[in-house]
């Protein structure tokens, strides 16, 4: 008979979140990389042809692309910063669990 696994850390310890948040940020920041290269792509096309309505709505949304990959980053900080105060109020209330904790802070 197997032996139940019993996990030697939480499966949502700081290290892990602040890893992930990092990994989501890195993504983001590549999005909008590709995302801004696009939009120069569109506007040349527009430098050659002023009339191509799809290339400016193209452009128009690699514009948009690009702003709301910077929003999910101000959004992963503010998720660790959330941590952050989380971790600190931790160590006044070891009794709470970190999602409680997080549920206090919203």
């Amino acid at each position: 008979m197997p032996s139940p696994y019993v996990l030697k850390n939480p499966p949502l310890d700081k290290n892990r979140i602040q890893k992930t948040c990092k990994k989501v940020i890195d993504e983001a920041n590549e999005d909008r990389k590709l995302a801004l290269e696009t939009h120069r792509f569109f506007r040349q096309m527009l430098d050659e042809n002023p009339q191509d309505s799809t290339a400016k709505n193209l452009m128009v949304d690699c514009l948009k692309l690009a702003q709301t990959s910077k929003t999910s980053i101000l959004k992963v900080v503010d998720l660790l910063i959330k941590l952050e105060a989380a971790q600190r109020q931790n160590d006044a209330n070891a009794s709470e669990s970190l999602y409680t904790q997080l549920d206090n802070l919203t």
